[in-house]
């Protein structure tokens, strides 16, 4: 007679301990949306995802050790376990999923750069001479523009900016009669 109370009792805390790890799964999903700024549809998305993997997940478990069985105790276990862990542990272990997620994506975007570092620098080592060519162009044609316009006698240079002014007044008039 009490090996029926016992294994109820044992369900009953085996509930509890399921509605704690709900709790945790859902301060996981949580910390990596803040992490993440999701916005009203990301939200969305990872709260129906969050609910479909809690609900499969609290159903294997209660499968596993209650044969699947839906009691009223086993919803107050469920409950009782949540709210517990909310009361009990909520903040700092929100916190710790933060720093660990940032911790996370450091060390992988460190990775990816040492990965990618033999890449980065056969691409500086395959641009460099085009860089170097460029340049040199850029050079030549500041010196032949500043040889042309210490060559180029003052009327013309006078002519050539009345004539510019007379255009660009031209093309003022076109775009106000539009």
């Amino acid at each position: 007679m009490a090996d029926p109370v016992t294994s109820q009792f044992m369900v009953f805390l085996y509930t509890i301990l399921t509605g704690a790890l709900a709790g945790f799964l859902y301060d996981v999903y949580a910390g990596i949306g803040q992490i993440l700024r999701l916005k009203k549809m990301g939200t969305l998305l990872g709260d129906v995802i969050y609910w479909i993997c809690a609900t499969m997940l609290v159903y294997a478990l209660l499968f596993s050790y209650n044969q699947g069985e839906v009691r009223f105790f086993v919803l107050l276990g469920l409950g009782i376990g949540a709210l517990s862990y909310f009361r009990l542990s909520r903040n700092w272990m929100r916190n710790l999923v933060i720093k660990t997620v940032e911790l996370l994506i450091l060390l992988i975007n460190r990775l990816v750069t040492i990965l990618f570092f033999p890449i980065r620098m056969l691409y500086i080592i395959l641009t460099w001479p085009f860089k170097m060519v460029g340049l040199l162009f850029r050079k030549i044609f500041h010196i032949t523009t500043n040889i042309v316009k210490s060559l180029v006698p003052a009327p013309i240079k006078l002519l050539y900016h009345r004539w510019k002014k007379w255009c660009a007044g031209i093309v003022n008039i076109i775009k106000r009669k539009k």
